[in-house]
């Protein structure tokens, strides 16, 4: 019997790697945010402590931005599983200072700590997604990032519950800390059984400039008009998702006058109407692109979010949404909550075909750092719906009017996919799958394999 993908070996720990290190990551920014937030974690330099939140987070972007460029040279110049290995040690190194940062109770050294993770996550990236096409085939690619990002939105749930519901606890550190450690060792043995797969440009030069070398990546990838697309597209993800994200305590808090638990529930079924979406995705796109569900699923989650803004008031007129007891006492906040899995279900069941069309697409020579580029594009685009949410806050529109703007954005989508699919038929879909589908990825015996 032929062993399902999800446990082969050219891809679990591939998996474990990845989707221990979002729930790493979320574990910790949730166990700061609540523990210098509230003032349980002193900081040093902050009068107000609230202050340093947004000032980590900028710091956190700014480090991710500055060390993409570098990470997508690396990728291509160096063997995969021996860079998955020495930066999942890395990961241990700081899980590690991180405990220490705890029992010292210093909200600097965790601050330093957090932004030297996001260098970390920085260099990961681009290894793991190029990792993708290489220990998998062409029609494999759909399936895999499918189960990478349902694994991510899950880790992202589990990290955010456990580091804020146990960060108030007088001993909750300790179990933190605890936890850090645990995942990030278990994430580092499983890569030690990651198969080898060569690099797809051992001879390149590494540019230490991070500015220059960002201009060339950016041209390398909007030089491939079959991958830019697709990177725009994953980048407008970004975009729903970040204004999401923060939109939703402030609409829980103002529209619906829910407390914190409530907020955290609608994010929460947020999240898995992500990865159920994405697990989708995967089911009805063997051996095809995908990209036609793409198209379906962003013109569905506009209807869904648009919706949500239509729920929203009727949901309020109930005067019993404080709590998630009283959303799912009546019909209106049932439906609303429904809303939220299934607007987010459709970005998923669009996300993950464009992912894997990036993939494809890109040469190998410039796969890595045409998708440390798409980091870069996501980054910015995660910054510009950050941008968006001020212009909500700032100016009379209510949070429930942010819905509105992701649901045209989403609509606008949906249209520009349509109107291509029209100019250029296989536009949504993907030839490249039925010439290469035959090739074979790395092997599990073989470590000079080579990927489609």
């Amino acid at each position: 019997m032929k062993t399902p993908l999800f446990f082969e070996r050219r891809f679990l720990p591939l998996w474990a790697a990845f989707s221990l290190s979002a729930f790493n990551d979320n574990v910790l920014r949730q166990a700061l945010i609540i523990g210098i937030g509230y003032g349980a974690i002193p900081i040093a330099g902050f009068n107000d402590p609230k202050n340093a939140i947004p000032f980590v987070g900028g710091l956190f972007s700014a480090a991710t931005l500055a060390c993409t460029s570098i990470a997508g040279q690396i990728a291509e110049k160096y063997e995969t599983a021996m860079l998955l290995r020495r930066l999942k040690f890395a990961e241990f190194v700081l899980m590690a200072l991180a405990a220490l940062g705890f029992y010292l109770d210093n909200g600097l050294f965790l601050a330093v700590i957090f932004v030297a993770m996001s260098a970390q996550l920085a260099f990961f990236s681009p290894v793991r997604i190029t990792a993708l096409p290489k220990y998998l085939r062409p029609d494999e690619l759909i399936r895999g990032n499918a189960f990478c990002n349902a694994g991510m939105f899950i880790a992202v749930v589990a990290g955010l519950v456990l580091g804020g519901v146990l960060m108030p606890l007088p001993f909750g550190w300790i179990v933190i800390s605890a936890i850090l450690l645990t995942a990030a060792m278990t994430s580092g043995l499983g890569v030690l059984a990651q198969p080898p797969a060569p690099p797809d440009a051992p001879h390149l030069k590494i540019d230490w400039n991070p500015a220059g070398q960002t201009i060339r990546i950016m041209a390398f990838a909007f030089s491939e008009p079959g991958v830019w697309r697709a990177l725009v597209g994953v980048a407008i993800f970004y975009v729903v998702s970040t204004i999401t994200t923060i939109l939703v305590p402030l609409y829980a808090i103002e529209e619906l006058g829910a407390n914190g638990a409530a907020a955290t529930a609608i994010m929460g079924v947020f999240a898995v109407g992500a990865g159920f979406g994405a697990i989708v995705s995967a089911t009805l796109s063997k051996r095809r692109s995908g990209l036609g569900f793409s198209a379906l699923g962003i013109g569905a989650a506009g209807a869904m979010t648009f919706g949500l803004y239509w729920l929203t008031s009727i949901v309020a007129e109930t005067g019993a949404s404080a709590t998630v007891r009283q959303l799912l006492s009546h019909t209106p906040g049932r439906l609303l909550l429904a809303g939220f899995f299934f607007s987010s279900a459709f970005t998923g069941l669009y996300l993950v075909p464009l992912q894997a069309a990036a993939q494809r697409r890109a040469p190998a020579a410039t796969r890595a750092r045409i998708m440390a580029a798409g980091n870069l594009l996501n980054a910015c685009c995660a910054m510009f719906g950050s941008l968006c949410v001020l212009l909500i806050t700032a100016t009379p529109l209510t949070p429930a009017s942010g819905f509105l703007i992701i649901s045209a954005v989403e609509f606008g989508v949906a249209l520009y996919m349509v109107a291509r699919w029209f100019v250029l038929p296989q536009g949504l879909y993907d030839d490249s799958l039925n010439g290469s589908a035959r090739e074979g990825a790395v092997s599990e015996n073989a470590p000079t394999d080579r990927a489609a």
